[in-house]
C-alpha cells in the first residue's frame, strides 16, 4: 500500500514538472508574440495590418501559461507537500490547496479568465467578418460561470 502511494506521489512529481515546462514554452511563446506586435514601433520588420492581433495572442499564450502554473504548484502541493508541516507558508492563501475539489474550483476560475481572453483574441483577429460562431465562445464561458456560480452557491460555508 505505501509503495503504490509512493509512486503516485512520484507520478504527481512528473507531471508538475512537466506542467512547468509546458508553461515555459507558453511563456517564451507569449513573449515572441509580443516582440512580433511591438517589433515595428520599434523598426524591427514590416509594420504588421493587425498588430492588436499579435498581442491578443499574447496575452493568450501568456495567460495559459499562468494557468499551467497554478496548475503545477497546485498539483505540486496537494500531493507533494506533507500536512501540518509549514511548508505551504511560503504560499499565497490563494494557493493553499487542502483537497482536489479545491483544486479544481481554482483551474475552473484560471480557464474562464483564459477563455474570455481567447473569445477576445479571436473576436479581434476575425474582426471585419465576424459571423455566428463567434457566439461559441460566449456561449461557453457564459454556461462555465453559471455552472461555477452554480457550485459555489452550494458549497458549504468555512
Amino acid at each position: 500500500m505505501i509503495r503504490s502511494l509512493l509512486r503516485i506521489r512520484n507520478l504527481a512529481a512528473l507531471v508538475a514538472v512537466a506542467f512547468v515546462v509546458h508553461a515555459l514554452g507558453f511563456l517564451g511563446l507569449g513573449v515572441y508574440r509580443a516582440i512580433e506586435a511591438y517589433g515595428p514601433f520599434f523598426g524591427r520588420g514590416a509594420g504588421e495590418a493587425h498588430p492588436g492581433q499579435h498581442i491578443a495572442e499574447s496575452v493568450d499564450a501568456l495567460l495559459f501559461s499562468l494557468v499551467l502554473i497554478v496548475l503545477a504548484l497546485g498539483t505540486a502541493s496537494l500531493f507533494l507537500t506533507k500536512p501540518d508541516k509549514g511548508e505551504e507558508r511560503d504560499m499565497p492563501e490563494w494557493m493553499r490547496i487542502r483537497s482536489l475539489t479545491e483544486l479544481k474550483l481554482l483551474l475552473w476560475e484560471a480557464i474562464l479568465a483564459m477563455l474570455v481572453v481567447t473569445g477576445a483574441a479571436t473576436i479581434i483577429s476575425d474582426l471585419p467578418r465576424l459571423s455566428w460562431n463567434h457566439l461559441v465562445i460566449p456561449g461557453a464561458i457564459l454556461i462555465l460561470s453559471v455552472s461555477y456560480f452554480l457550485l459555489k452557491s452550494t458549497e458549504p460555508r468555512h
